[in-house]
């Protein structure tokens, strides 16, 4: 048999060897590719696919290694997880992310999930997309769906990705912005008319700004991130400011109206004067949206039907422009004042489309807030139904976390600063069998 150097060996993993053995009478032992989940692993980064309802429990979850292999478990209706097949069932063992049968995904750098489809960043700046197209959301040309992961031709040295609930955002190192998928909201801000013609468009298009009556519009260069809620598209810029595009019913691109934006506009400054300015980090929920400047304030905009901006429902059901948020007093819209505002806000949720009715943030401890609607268990102590009222909470057990993302309104996931995960609400992960632990937050073992 061959030799293997100690010095080649690495400790931390655990590898399994296959050989390929005869015996008169018998068939050759089985050397098919091995989907196992590795037994000592560190996550990088992780990432759900939630759909517009809680009611639902479909979703996926995928693991980011370092090694940069890629690891999905779930809904895989439409082929989301991208290994090969699609189930009518779901699939409760991680199975590798592959780029063809024999052909792993490797070098991955990001993931974005939706409840249909998913997009990954490698770390040379192309992007592989797979799953439900229906909309062209996969930025292939075309409509048709993929089981195994594709790239995406065209687009290179991209930087950031985000994925809606049937929209797929780029930002290359040039700061462009692109999109595509379904644009009945205006969130690919495609449109250079004042109409939402363009319903869908399955290949990456520039995403445009209009400011007064400039004509024609105006491409963004500046951008350094993207993020999306479930139909509508936020930017980051360099300088620290933000552009919206989309659905907008509830207010939540902070733009000083409820009206559908179907090109980029400006996010509005929580002051109602100027522009939002000094942020670092953005969120897109459901019909909420969340901003963290510098110095850790925390601003949002958007729905606050079930408190998911920590506002006293009776007072304030949607808000429209951003609105620096924290413990709130008052009983009308005129003597409500902020008796003391969120300044410790460190990182937001990404990775993925979010749950609706539910926001959350960790601060500069890593310690895990939220507010909203609490439907199964998935952040408090137990109780069902339980309306977090009118502030933010601070989850139960849960330290030094790095990120967090939720799907479904069914379980949370927190990605720890050592790369280790804890679930909580496992029962509804249907995984049964690789949580361990007991309570309302358990630890989380792959390999149990």
């Amino acid at each position: 048999p061959p030799s293997i150097k100690p010095d080649a060996l690495n400790q931390l993993k655990t590898f399994r060897i296959k050989a390929r053995a005869f015996k008169p009478g018998f068939l050759p032992s089985d050397v098919s590719p091995v989907k196992s989940f590795p037994l000592k692993v560190t996550v990088k980064q992780i990432s759900v696919g939630s759909t517009a309802s809680h009611f639902n429990r479909v979703s996926t979850l995928f693991l980011l290694l370092e090694d940069g292999s890629l690891w999905g478990v779930g809904d895989n209706r439409y082929g989301q997880l991208g290994n090969g097949t699609t189930s009518s069932t779901m699939v409760t063992t991680f199975t590798r992310v592959m780029e063809a049968a024999n052909k792993p995904l490797t070098d991955a750098k990001e993931v974005t999930g939706s409840w249909k489809f998913t997009a990954v960043l490698k770390n040379d700046g192309t992007v592989y997309t797979f799953g439900n197209n229906d909309y062209g959301q996969l930025g292939q040309g075309d409509t048709t769906n993929r089981s195994y992961a594709a790239k995406v031709n065209g687009q290179s040295g991209i930087t950031s990705i985000a994925a809606g609930m049937d929209h797929l955002i780029l930002v290359n190192q040039s700061g462009g912005a692109f999109a595509a998928g379904r644009n009945q909201a205006g969130q690919l801000a495609y449109n250079n008319t004042f109409s939402f013609s363009v319903t869908s468009s399955s290949s990456f298009t520039s995403m445009y700004e209009r400011a007064n009556v400039i004509w024609p519009p105006q491409t963004i260069t500046n951008i350094a991130r993207a993020f999306a809620g479930h139909d509508h598209s936020l930017l980051l810029t360099r300088n620290g400011r933000v552009w919206a595009a989309g659905k907008n019913d509830k207010g939540q691109l902070g733009v000083g109206s409820q009206t559908n934006q179907n090109h980029l506009k400006a996010v509005n400054a929580a002051s109602g004067t100027g522009v939002l300015s000094d942020v670092v980090d953005v969120a897109g929920f459901d019909d909420t949206s969340l901003f963290i400047l510098k110095g850790g304030r925390l601003v949002g905009a958007g729905h606050n039907n079930e408190y998911q901006l920590g506002l006293i429902k009776a007072i304030r059901s949607n808000v429209s422009t951003p609105i620096q948020l924290g413990v709130y007093s008052g009983t009308n819209r005129i003597d409500e004042t902020l008796d003391s505002g969120i300044t410790n806000a460190a990182r937001l949720p990404r990775g993925g489309t979010q749950m609706p009715d539910f926001t959350f943030y960790v601060d500069t401890e890593g310690l895990v807030h939220a507010t909203g609607y609490v439907f199964n268990d998935q952040f408090t102590d137990g109780i069902l139904r339980v309306a977090l009222e009118d502030r933010f909470y601070e989850a139960p057990n849960i330290q030094n976390v790095q990120s967090v993302v939720t799907a479904t309104g069914a379980y949370m996931v927190f990605l720890l600063t050592d790369g280790s995960l804890k679930v909580s609400n496992p029962s509804q992960l249907v995984l049964s069998e690789y949580v361990e632990g007991s309570g309302p937050v358990s630890n989380f073992n792959p390999l149990k």
